[in-house]
């Protein structure tokens, strides 16, 4: 029975999908503060302490309220643009959508962590692999 519940949320979500992030996105000014980090993995090194591999960067701006709002830019080592990234997140849940530059969209499920300054959290799609997302974060 749990099994089957988790799979009806896990549908709906993706179901859902165009119309949790086909929400306006707010002026620029709205927002509450601004993010900058990194996609990759995050993994122990022979050491046993954290490492992490860099495969591109993320930029943005992102709004509280019963849900966050986070809309963003996504880089590649280069710092050229490739893409653009948007989720709302709750609970340590976050569901939302990649496009790349030739408009290409992805749906994506993930969690997300944060404390006062920092978060980290880890993305998935139906395609391709399952970033580890980090950075930082600053409130207007």
């Amino acid at each position: 029975m749990k099994k089957t519940l988790i799979l009806i949320g896990i549908c709906a979500t993706f179901i859902l999908m165009p119309t949790i992030t086909a929400l306006p996105t707010p002026p620029v000014e709205d927002y509450d503060g601004t993010f900058v980090g990194a996609f990759g993995r995050i993994y122990k090194d022979e050491n046993g302490s954290w490492a992490n591999q860099t495969f591109g960067y993320l930029a943005g701006f992102y709004k509280l309220g019963n849900f966050k709002r986070v809309f963003g830019n996504i880089y590649n080592l280069d710092q050229e643009q490739i893409g653009k990234i948007g989720f709302i997140s709750r609970n340590k849940i976050l569901v939302g959508r990649i496009e790349n530059m030739q408009r290409a969209k992805a749906p994506i499920v993930g969690f997300l962590f944060q404390n006062d300054q920092y978060f980290v959290g880890r993305i998935m799609s139906l395609f391709g692999p399952a970033p580890h997302i980090w950075g930082m974060y600053t409130p207007n």
